[in-house]
């Protein structure tokens, strides 16, 4: 799965992240390859929101991860990308 960053300039590939997570209104990714530190891939207005977000994208991925078709777990194009929302 991969995730879009909220300004539409980044995509994140969940493959290379060992981390997301909320700081104040920010959410924050750790991409695992580079070694980055918590880079903000989106801003809210407060942090109740940027915590919504974050289950939002939880429950992308567990879609993404039990999807199936024909009786098989597969993954559905339409749930394979996520797109940080605006406020």
């Amino acid at each position: 799965m991969i995730i879009v960053s909220q300004d539409k300039k980044e995509v994140i590939n969940l493959d290379r992240v060992t981390e997301i997570s909320v700081s104040e209104n920010y959410i924050c990714v750790t991409d695992r390859i580079e070694q980055k530190a918590g880079y903000i891939i989106a801003t809210y207005k407060t942090e109740e929101r940027a915590n919504e977000v974050l289950k939002e994208i939880i429950q992308s991925y567990r879609d993404y991860r039990t999807a199936e078709v024909d009786g098989y777990t597969n993954v559905l194009q339409e749930t394979a990308v996520y797109e940080m929302p605006e406020d």
